[in-house]
C-alpha cells in the first residue's frame, strides 16, 4: 500500500473518530440540559436519554426518553 492510501485512511479514520466525539459530546450536553428542563416541572425518576439519526432528506430526528414520577407545578430558576 503507498504512503498517500495510508494517509487517507488514517485522516479517514480520525475524521469519524472526531465526529464520534463531537456527537457525543452534543448528547451529553443536550441531556444535562433537558434534565435541568424537565426538573422544572417533574420528578424525574431515570435519566434522560437522546438519540439523533439523519434521515434520508438531511433532517434531523431527534427522540428523547425520560421517566418521571410526578408532574410538579413550574419551578422556574
Amino acid at each position: 500500500m503507498n504512503e498517500s492510501k495510508m494517509m487517507e485512511r488514517r485522516l479517514k479514520k480520525v475524521l469519524m473518530q472526531d465526529k464520534i466525539n463531537a456527537y457525543e459530546g452534543l448528547t451529553r450536553a443536550l441531556e444535562g440540559d433537558l434534565r435541568i428542563l424537565l426538573g422544572c416541572y417533574m420528578t424525574l425518576c431515570g435519566d434522560v436519554s437522546i438519540n439523533i439519526d439523519i434521515l434520508d432528506g438531511g433532517e434531523y430526528q431527534i427522540n428523547i426518553s425520560a421517566k418521571a414520577d410526578n408532574i410538579n407545578a413550574p419551578n422556574i430558576i
